[in-house]
């Protein structure tokens, strides 16, 4: 069962909520967005729908603390947004995921699409850098790209050598491009022993011959 609701002046708002009785996991995800519109929270709920949860629900954040903000940088300090979001959750047990139009970075890096902390069970998207030179399509593309990505780094994933599986490092939005929303078999096989109910339809097809 699903419901959209209305915003309101809060320091964050429900949107949405989407609770599944019968699912076969007791996962749960908490979705805190910040400054992305209706059709873009709605891909990331779509998204994690492929993880099977027992329940989706989705905040909007009024703001991000400025006491996150570099002012030298002009960029949000990633690990300082994620332990803020941390504080944010109503649930101890579930996956928290933000997801925001601003620019971060952690150290060394220069930005980041997004970063996830699995000791915390928590992730974050960043996608003020994803709109760059995208057309709508492929904006919600590399929405779905990262969401998948940041969530399998919760659950354990690493990086993949694979360049078309998601899991994969991005080291440019090219790199983004390039990959698909999918996992190779190797990450899916990983992903699929911590989280059972997990959708086939996350698993790259094999290549077949020419």
């Amino acid at each position: 069962m699903s419901y959209w609701f209305s915003t309101r002046e809060q320091r964050t708002t429900q949107l949405f909520l989407e609770e599944t009785p019968n699912s076969c996991s007791n996962l749960a995800f908490e979705v805190f967005a910040h400054g992305i519109d209706s059709e873009s929270a709605e891909v990331v709920v779509e998204t994690l729908r492929f993880f099977k949860p027992r329940k989706i629900e989705v905040r909007a954040l009024k703001e991000v603390p400025e006491t996150s903000y570099n002012l030298i940088r002009h960029q949000y300090n990633g690990f300082l947004v994620a332990k803020w979001l941390d504080t944010l959750r109503t649930a101890k047990d579930s996956v928290v995921l933000g997801v925001l139009n601003v620019d971060a970075y952690v150290d060394p890096l220069n930005f980041i699409f997004g970063l996830a902390l699995p000791e915390l069970n928590l992730a974050t998207v960043y996608v003020a850098r994803l709109k760059i030179n995208a057309t709508k399509s492929g904006f919600i593309a590399r929405i779905k790209k990262e969401v998948v990505h940041e969530v399998g780094h919760v659950f354990g994933l690493r990086h993949c050598r694979n360049k078309s599986c998601v899991m994969s490092f991005s080291n440019s939005l090219a790199d983004v491009d390039r990959k698909d929303f999918r996992m190779c078999s190797t990450h899916y096989a990983e992903l699929k022993n911590r989280v059972p109910c997990v959708s086939d339809e996350l698993l790259q097809p094999p290549k077949t011959g020419t």
